[in-house]
């Protein structure tokens, strides 16, 4: 992945470029000037790079040309109209900010830049491309993109779907991925999984550290799942308050759980101290997993609810635990009566 980093002060650039290299982030193209930078992807010389450029980040407020009008060069030009470019800005007026959407910005970042918060925006943002050229792939192979799809893409792309406090992808962007995810596992007939993980006595431990520790816990928690969580295919998202929701595309149930156990297990070892627990004296999570090849008539919410169920069994049953369910669950009476989750009362 090669990633160009546009900032007119040379300190900016290198702090960028440390961060991005700490994230394994290794080929790094830095200029000085939106001029600069637009000459290295070829625009002025009508030549584009020989070295492909996966994603821009470039500032706002440039010597010379300003970044709104470099990036909306970068867009009228073919060869470079699906990179995503990425503002920096410290000015967050809603005017600046909605010039550099309609430029063809994907996302923007607050200066300081921080060093989570721009790895989590970068992972999310090549995430979210790396699928889109899948479907935008598979589904030329099947048939034309239809125009609820290009729609849909061009929303998305002008979403921030990225969790405040921890930076990994929110709920919004959950749900429509997942329901992009269970509509291609149906097309092509594989598995989905879907694995949701809340941290045990959470209350407790904000209780007895403090919301801010109980901050960082949540940040250091959603880090290490971003470490484990390899694949391209595979996401993560916050789900709300202390739960986080995995999906593993075209993963089956054994799959599933050797990967829900394998985080179990990491998280444990972080060895984040908790006093107040009922189960260790660190910090320890409950994962639910359920798994389907998905059919037209299963929803996504049928999934989430038989998740949900395992979690249930799992914080229920002692903690600290991984519980599955497999696509017989799916006919539970509950799911035909009503698709409500069930409403959650864990600690």
């Amino acid at each position: 992945m090669t990633i160009l980093v546009v900032d007119d002060r040379r300190e900016v650039r290198h702090i960028i470029q440390a961060f991005l290299e700490s994230g394994g982030y290794n080929n790094i193209i830095t200029a000085a000037s939106a001029e600069r930078g637009l000459e290295i992807l070829g625009v002025e010389r009508d030549d584009p790079v020989s070295q492909p450029i996966d994603l821009i980040l470039m500032d706002i407020v440039l010597d010379g040309m300003d970044g709104v009008e470099a990036c909306r060069k970068i867009k009228s030009y073919p060869a470079l109209s699906d990179v995503p470019v990425v503002i920096m800005t410290a000015h967050t007026e809603p005017e600046n900010i909605d010039k550099a959407f309609d430029a063809g910005a994907i996302e923007f970042l607050l200066k300081p830049v921080q060093k989570l918060e721009l790895l989590a925006r970068v992972r999310s943002i090549m995430h979210f491309k790396s699928q889109l050229d899948r479907l935008r792939e598979r589904e030329k192979q099947l048939t034309a993109i239809t125009d609820e799809l290009e729609t849909a893409n061009a929303r998305l792309e002008r979403m921030s779907h990225a969790d405040g406090l921890t930076g990994i992808p929110n709920r919004r962007y959950f749900d429509f991925m997942f329901k992009k995810l269970m509509a291609s596992a149906t097309r092509m007939s594989i598995p989905l999984s879907l694995l949701m993980l809340d941290i045990d006595f959470f209350k407790p431990y904000n209780d007895t550290y403090g919301h801010l520790a109980g901050d960082d816990a949540l940040k250091t928690i959603a880090e290490n799942l971003h470490k484990t969580i390899k694949r391209e295919s595979d996401f993560i998202s916050r789900y709300g308050g202390e739960e986080f929701a995995i999906v593993l595309f075209g993963n089956d149930l054994k799959a599933a759980e050797r990967l829900g156990e394998n985080i179990r297990q990491q998280v444990e070892a972080l060895d984040i101290a908790h006093e107040a627990s009922g189960t260790s004296d660190r910090i320890t999570v409950s994962i639910g997993i359920a798994t389907c090849i998905p059919e037209p008539h299963i929803k996504p919410e049928n999934l989430i609810y038989c998740a949900d169920q395992a979690l249930y069994e799992a914080k229920s049953t002692g903690k600290n635990r991984v519980v599955t369910r497999d696509s017989e669950y799916l006919d539970d009476p509950a799911l035909k009566r009503n698709h409500t989750l069930m409403a959650r009362h864990y600690v």
